[in-house]
Formats: C-alpha cells, sequence, structure tokens
C-alpha cells in the first residue's frame, strides 16, 4: 500500500501499484487486466481438466505411465519469459504471478483437490549452483492460494544428470534412468490423492520417471500431473 498525505497532516492509504509484468504499464496485479484478456491458454474445462484426452497432447507424451495432466498453456510468451525470467534470473514475483494464472485456470472449482503437491527436485549440485529451485518457488504460492500442503522432501534426485534441453527424447530416458529416490522417512501412506509439480513439460521424461518412482513405491496412489508450461517436440 501508498501512504498519501492529505492538507491536515493525516495518511491515507491508497492501492498499491506497480508495473505489470508483461506489459510493464502500472497495474495493481503482477499481471494486468489486459495482459490477462491476451494470453493464449489451454482450454481445459472443454477437456474435462485433463489434457491427456487431447490426441495431439497424447501424441507429445506417447512414453506417458501418466493418465492426469493440467497446464496453464503453451511455452510461448509472454509465459515463457515470465519462466526464464524465473529460472535463470531468479525473479519471484513470476512465480506468484504464473502461481496466480495456474490456480485460477487450471484447478477445477469444487472439485477434489489433491491432498499434497510434491516438487520435482533438483539434484544437490544442481541446486547449489542456482540456489533454489523454480518448480518450488511456484509449488509455494500455489500451496499459499489453495492450502494444499507442499512437501519437497518426499521424493530427491539422487544421480546428477546432464541438461535436458538438447538431448534428444531417447537420450533423456537414459539420462535420468533411475534418477529418482523416494525418502525412507515420509508419511506418503496417509494419503490417497497427490500432485506432482514442474515447470515445464517437454517430452514428459523427467515427469514420467518420477511418476513411476512414485507409483511403484506406493501403487494405492492417485497421481495427478501438474506444470505451467508444455512444449512438446511432437505436438
Amino acid at each position: 500500500m501508498k501512504q498519501k498525505p492529505t492538507k491536515d497532516g493525516l495518511k491515507i492509504f491508497t492501492t498499491f501499484e506497480q508495473d505489470c509484468l508483461i506489459c510493464k504499464q502500472s497495474s495493481t496485479q503482477l499481471i494486468c487486466g489486459y495482459c490477462k484478456e491476451d494470453l493464449t491458454l489451454f482450454e481445459l474445462a472443454a477437456y474435462e481438466y485433463n489434457l491427456m484426452v487431447v490426441p495431439k497432447v497424447k501424441k507429445g507424451l506417447t512414453k506417458a505411465s501418466f493418465s492426469h495432466l493440467v497446464a496453464l498453456g503453451d511455452y510461448q510468451w509472454p509465459l515463457s519469459k515470465l519462466l526464464t525470467g524465473l529460472k535463470f534470473s531468479a525473479y519471484i514475483p513470476n512465480a506468484k504471478a504464473l502461481a496466480t494464472l495456474f490456480v485460477e485456470h487450471c484447478i477445477k472449482e469444487n472439485s477434489p483437490l489433491p491432498q499434497l503437491i510434491i516438487p520435482i527436485p533438483l539434484h544437490k549440485n544442481r541446486y547449489l549452483q542456482r540456489k533454489y529451485n523454480q518448480s518450488i518457488e511456484l509449488a509455494k504460492h500455489i500451496n499459499k492460494l489453495t492450502n494444499i500442503p507442499l512437501n519437497t522432501s518426499i521424493m530427491y534426485r539422487h544421480k546428477a544428470t546432464h541438461a535436458q534441453t538438447n538431448l534428444s527424447a531417447a537420450k533423456r530416458r537414459q539420462n535420468l534412468k533411475h534418477a529418482f529416490k523416494i525418502s525412507i522417512n515420509n508419511n506418503l501412506m496417509q494419503y490417497q490423492h497427490v500432485a506432482l509439480f514442474d515447470d515445464v513439460i517437454t517430452t514428459g521424461t523427467t515427469m514420467n520417471y518420477a511418476y513411476n518412482t512414485l507409483k511403484a513405491a506406493y501403487p494405492h496412489l492417485e497421481i495427478d500431473i501438474w506444470c505451467i508450461c508444455l512444449t512438446l517436440e511432437n505436438r
């Protein structure tokens, strides 16, 4: 809030304004109403809030073991700009803005929600380089907006993998084989429904290995896949 002095010396509070993260115009929101209207997002309601029923998505994720996926939109401007600003420049306001869009657009009202959010972990070496995990930052804000608990210690990455960006689908699978482990001390048996969360899904390899690791350890779990963007190579 801004404090605005009056003639009698008193101060009143006015609405806090900032620059819209996209158009840079003054706004009371991180993304102004005009920019929100211009966003091209997936029509999740048309697909019963599950993109795995969309033929093009299913084709792009041919190796996927999971059957339920929601995402905000394609990995294109301005969502891509907000994600790269978060991932490579640690610009945390982008996480709040994207999480807000995700909750507004991707979570169906009056439907059963996951009982827990599990972000995809980074290997400890990668974390030491970056000092933070962008998926955790996004999930933290989703947690604040929905009150769905967040747990960052259930799954860990015990294998230091190469960056996935320039690898083929086959090499991505080899790169991530046996990359994830489940922590011994966890309380997953008390849950029936969880969400695995990542910022971007490309081939689905990372998410698929994480899903299979979790499902193998806890077959009873219903596991939703959540992400901000899809950038599928075969779509």
